[in-house]
């Protein structure tokens, strides 16, 4: 049984990373170091390490993502007021699944994507 998790994102840049987990996305920064931080909001955390070479997002960047992160939102009108007020850089508009349920995304600054989808 898993009882836990814990998403590892390796930076190129720390403070580039700090200002969009914590100015964009909204998330409290904590355990900070000389090599990382962690940034949580709610029930999600992320333990962001710095050393990644800093990759240039081409126009394939999507197939290149090496992360893929979904978070299912009770609240999506409010998330997305929210982010979009810390102006957070969205990827696209926000789409309409066939069941009716709402998607949009956004990258970190390395290209992790996250994706954020009504529940």
């Amino acid at each position: 049984m898993i009882t836990g998790y814990s998403f590892t994102i390796f930076a190129s840049d720390l403070e580039r990373s700090r200002n969009f987990y914590e100015g964009q996305l909204g998330c409290t920064i904590d355990n900070v170091t000389e090599v990382g931080f962690t940034a949580s909001r709610d029930q999600l955390e992320f333990v962001v390490e710095g050393g990644a070479k800093r990759r240039k997002l081409g126009k394939s960047w999507l197939g290149e993502a090496g992360l893929y992160i979904t978070l299912v939102v009770d609240d999506f009108e409010a998330l997305m007021t929210e982010l979009l007020e810390r102006s957070a850089p969205f990827l696209d508009d926000i789409n309409e699944l066939p069941n009716g349920k709402r998607v949009t995304g956004l990258a970190d600054p390395d290209g992790v994507l996250i994706e954020i989808r009504e529940v």
